[in-house]
């Protein structure tokens, strides 16, 4: 089992988004930023998003690298973020992971736990 963990201030993204909205759009999958503008604060749902991302990473690395950009988070449909990794390697049978997201005003954090083998539940 490993873990990953990350925390971002909002204000940060939100900066991006008005001086380079295209150049944050490239970080995202197409259904992550749909998901962030139908909320009320876009900037605060993608940094917990890129958090995200960033702990799967994190979580990831001592066994396989991956891209930021490998790495989607879609909504289950339970409602719980779920991490799906885009990339050729990534074993999907032996590997899960489970993500928790959460925000304040000011920043947003992530943490990752990615289970392997038999820690894997089907």
């Amino acid at each position: 089992m490993f873990v990953g963990t990350d925390i971002e201030n909002i204000s940060r993204l939100e900066n991006l988004l008005v001086r380079k909205p295209q150049l944050v759009k490239k970080i995202f999958y197409e259904s992550e930023w749909v998901y962030a503008f139908s909320k009320a604060s876009p900037a605060s749902t993608l940094t917990g998003i890129w958090c995200a991302k960033e702990a799967v990473l994190k979580a990831l690395s001592p066994q396989i690298e991956v891209a930021i950009t490998d790495i989607e988070i879609v909504k289950h449909a339970k409602g719980y973020p779920l991490p799906v990794v885009h990339h050729p390697f990534f074993d999907h049978s032996n590997y899960a992971i489970s993500v928790s997201i959460s925000h304040t005003r000011e920043v947003a954090m992530a943490s990752a736990v990615l289970y392997i083998g038999s820690l894997v539940r089907n």
